[in-house]
C-alpha cells in the first residue's frame, strides 16, 4: 500500500533539491514558477525534465509554449524562490523581462539560465512531467539555493 501524503512529504523532505524558477513568455510579459523537481535526463540529446502540478498557474501556458526557461537559483535568492512560489506574484511585467536568445524570460543573478525547446510531456499522478532540449545556457560561479525538510537552505562552501 502506498504511503500517505504526510509520510511521503516527510520522507522526500530528506532529499535536498536544487531550487529553480521555470519561466515562459506570455503575450503580456511572462510567468514563472518555483520548482525543486528539475533534473537532467539525457546527454544525447541534452534533455532535462521538470515536474509541474496540474493546479499550477504556469501549467497550461507551459504545455502550449514552444520554449521555456529554467533559472537555477543561487544561495542568496530565497526571495526569488518565495516570490515565484506565490501564485499571486508569478507574473512578470514586460518591463521586468530579460530574454534569452530565443526570447524566453530569464532571471538575473542565477547560477544558470537555460533555454529549452519543449520536447514532450507525460502525465504522472497529480503532476505532468515536461521535457525540454537545452538550446542555450549561461552559467556563473556560486553556491545553490536548496530545498530541504520543507525550507530553503543556501548551500555555502
Amino acid at each position: 500500500m502506498p504511503l500517505d501524503a504526510a509520510r511521503f512529504r516527510q520522507t522526500m523532505g530528506q532529499l535536498a533539491a536544487g531550487v529553480s524558477v521555470i519561466t515562459v513568455r506570455t503575450p503580456d510579459g511572462g510567468i514563472g514558477m518555483t520548482a525543486s523537481s528539475v533534473s537532467s535526463l539525457s546527454l544525447k540529446p541534452p534533455l532535462l525534465l521538470v515536474c509541474v502540478g496540474h493546479e499550477a498557474a504556469i501549467r497550461d501556458t507551459l504545455l502550449r509554449a514552444e520554449r521555456f526557461g529554467v533559472n537555477v537559483l543561487a544561495a542568496d535568492q530565497e526571495a526569488q524562490a518565495r516570490r515565484f512560489a506565490d501564485r499571486d506574484l508569478q507574473r512578470l511585467a514586460a518591463a521586468e523581462l530579460e530574454l534569452s536568445p530565443g526570447g524566453v524570460p530569464v532571471l538575473g543573478g542565477t547560477l544558470a539560465r537555460i533555454e529549452c525547446l519543449r520536447h514532450g510531456h507525460f502525465p504522472a499522478g497529480d503532476h505532468v512531467i515536461v521535457t525540454g532540449v537545452l538550446e542555450w545556457s549561461e552559467v556563473r560561479d556560486g553556491w545553490p539555493l536548496c530545498y530541504f525538510r520543507g525550507g530553503y537552505v543556501g548551500l555555502k562552501g
